[in-house]
């Protein structure tokens, strides 16, 4: 096994380390994701100052005073306000999910874990195949501008998950090379 310095020369990476760099993407990303839950948390609050729209932001408080009668008016309005629920409580949940798993890399980094490394790498992979998934959907709807953002964005995640995986593999070979140094006897301890 290799020591961390030949890894890091291995790997041309001599400013900082790779590992360094990940903790430092996981405390940015955890930073981020509770920024967006503090946002989306209080969007009822902000979303009725920036509609000027009385009816949704009373639909906002109260979901039952949504009228039921079936004029195409209130009708559109309320797939308006379903689709508009529907998006911030995905993003909400998102936000949550990207927090916890951010947590799970700052910690997995910083306590030399590789299992909260590895999880983090597991959320990336689904959300990688997530945004293809997205990206696949404006190619069917024909957006080109959105689907070259969604690649490049993509593109970009991908290779901070390189920098996870590296890492991983980093705290890996020091777990094995700690342990062969436990398990192996020292000379002179011969009995």
């Amino acid at each position: 096994m290799m020591d961390k310095n030949a890894m890091m020369r291995k790997m041309k990476c001599t400013c900082i380390s790779v590992d360094v760099a990940t903790f430092i993407f996981g405390i940015f990303s955890a930073v981020i994701s509770a920024i967006g839950i503090l946002a989306f948390s209080t969007f009822h609050l902000w979303f009725g100052a920036f509609a000027e729209d009385k009816d949704f932001e009373n639909w906002l408080r109260d979901p039952s005073s949504i009228p039921t009668h079936e004029d195409a008016k209130h009708v559109k309005r309320r797939m308006i306000y379903m689709w508009i629920m529907i998006f911030v409580f995905l993003w909400f949940l998102s936000c949550i999910v990207s927090f916890i798993f951010s947590v799970f890399l700052c910690y997995g980094t910083h306590k030399r874990r590789p299992a909260f490394v590895k999880a983090y790498l597991g959320y990336g992979v689904v959300m990688t195949t997530l945004m293809l998934a997205v990206a696949c959907f404006y190619i069917w709807r024909g957006d080109v501008v959105s689907t070259l953002m969604q690649l490049i964005y993509c593109g970009f995640y991908s290779l901070i998950l390189l920098m996870v995986k590296r890492t991983y593999e980093i705290i890996r070979a020091e777990q094995t090379c700690e342990s062969t140094q436990i398990l192996t006897s020292k000379p002179g301890m011969n009995i």
